[in-house]
């Protein structure tokens, strides 16, 4: 990638660049080296809205490279990359930058724990940009998610989808995060798939869904809820068209 650029003074980068607004490398191996050029081109482009570097093979020192552009982007998703706690906390500064413009954040399968999601979502609770958060496959275990809402109790915080499947919830940690979510009414996604959920939440999950006036989508598939949780569940979806109940 780096080979495009390099023979290009900036005036004419931004010129050959004109008015791009989406950037995907999904599935290309970028060296810290191209983190570097990419960095440079978002910095000259203004236009530019929706970075996917899905399935990169990003690491932490590439993402280094990255950051100062990376608050830029309105559809950052960086899912696929073993950017660990520590790259994580790059993305962490990108959301505290008072110019920050990203509203949509793919940060699935990204090795995030627990440890690493207090940086995360202690800059959350202050962005007042993002509404699209996605954290899925990530070992956050109860823990990790008792911080995600937290944050998600600030004010500033305006998260409107969420994805947080496969992350090791039971039911205990979904009690608060439930509970949180309860005073969310903007909320319009949640996806809770591949956890440990049982019957247990069943009665929360059902007045949070019915509590929730602009809800459009809930997935809980590949929980462990009964046939008749199920059934419950799904029957919520009668009363309300337009929403949609996954379990």
């Amino acid at each position: 990638m780096h080979y495009l650029f390099e023979s290009q003074n900036p005036a004419l980068a931004q010129q050959t660049l004109g008015s791009v607004e989406t950037l995907s490398f999904r599935g290309l191996g970028l060296t810290p080296i191209d983190c570097v050029v990419l960095s440079h081109v978002i910095r000259l482009c203004d236009t530019i809205k929706y970075l996917d570097l899905v399935n990169c093979r990003i690491q932490c020192e590439g993402l280094q490279r990255l950051g100062p552009a990376l608050h830029k982007c309105q559809d950052l998703r960086l899912g696929g990359n073993n950017l660990g706690d520590s790259g994580v906390k790059l993305v962490s500064a990108a959301l505290r930058n008072p110019d920050c413009k990203i509203q949509t954040l793919w940060l699935e399968y990204v090795g995030l724990t627990d440890s690493g999601a207090e940086d995360l979502t202690s800059a959350l609770s202050t962005n007042h940009t993002v509404t699209v958060l996605w954290l899925s496959d990530n070992e956050l275990g109860d823990s990790g998610v008792k911080l995600v809402s937290a944050a998600l109790r600030k004010p500033d915080c305006k998260i409107q989808r969420l994805g947080l499947g496969s992350v090791g919830l039971t039911d205990s940690g979904a009690e608060d995060l439930i509970s949180t979510l309860s005073t969310k009414p903007s909320l319009t996604w949640l996806y809770l798939t591949d956890n440990s959920l049982t019957d247990r939440c069943v009665p929360a999950l059902r007045e949070l869904i019915l509590n929730l006036p602009r809800l459009e989508r809930i997935r809980l598939g590949g929980n462990k809820f009964s046939p008749t949780g199920k059934k419950e569940l799904r029957s919520l979806q009668e009363p309300r068209p337009g929403l949609t109940v996954i379990v």
